[in-house]
């Protein structure tokens, strides 16, 4: 009886012990295939920020190829605009120097018409000198009483073409007699200036 009731009893520990481990597996198959699954929802979620990453990354490649055409772009223009503003610099250097030498040779022909005016006034003035100096002689000359240019005592000068100089003089007798000596050549003495004359004279002297 004994032995039965032992060997019942090992059954029924060997059958606990069985159930037991059966127990522990199932657990731990519960447990493998709840690891599974979260290692598999966790691929996925992994598998799926990736993609979502590489989309991005793509996008942000495609983004970048497009900004750097447009850069490259920009730069050409860039490029292309500082030739034609060198050109243009270069044109706007030759116009000044046109407009230069435009204005030099308008200044030119400005001061070159002023010193045509200034000796032609010059001129004009010592023609009528001349003249006013042929119709004193002329009318002193009419004169009977007194054949000679000056009166006796008038002051007078005459031009001394040696040194350039002027020779002051009083109208006398002895004036007269150079006045009538036939002995001089081309009678230069005989060229008399008034005291007036002179003056105007001496404004065109360098």
């Amino acid at each position: 009886m004994n032995s039965v009731q032992e060997n019942k009893n090992e059954l029924e520990a060997a059958v606990r012990y069985c159930e037991s481990a059966i127990s522990r597996a199932k657990a731990t198959i519960e447990s493998m295939e709840f690891r599974q699954q979260a290692a598999s929802k966790a691929w996925h979620e992994q598998t799926g920020r990736e993609e979502s990453l590489l989309k991005k990354l793509e996008a942000m490649t495609d983004k970048y190829d497009k900004m750097k055409g447009y850069a490259d772009q920009l730069l050409d223009d860039n490029i292309k605009r500082e030739d034609k503003w060198d050109e243009a610099q270069a044109e706007i250097a030759t116009l000044k120097d046109q407009v230069a030498e435009l204005s030099k040779a308008y200044k030119d022909s400005t001061n070159e018409e002023i010193t045509m005016k200034k000796a032609w006034r010059e001129q004009r003035e010592l023609v009528a000198l001349r003249d006013d100096q042929i119709a004193m002689l002329e009318r002193r000359l009419a004169k009977k009483e007194n054949p000679y240019p000056f009166n006796e005592g008038d002051i007078y000068y005459v031009f001394d073409q040696i040194d350039g100089s002027w020779i002051s003089s009083v109208w006398d007798s002895e004036s007269e007699r150079i006045h009538d000596a036939r002995s001089l050549p081309d009678h230069p003495h005989k060229v008399y200036f008034t005291v007036d004359q002179k003056n105007v004279l001496d404004k065109f002297k360098p």
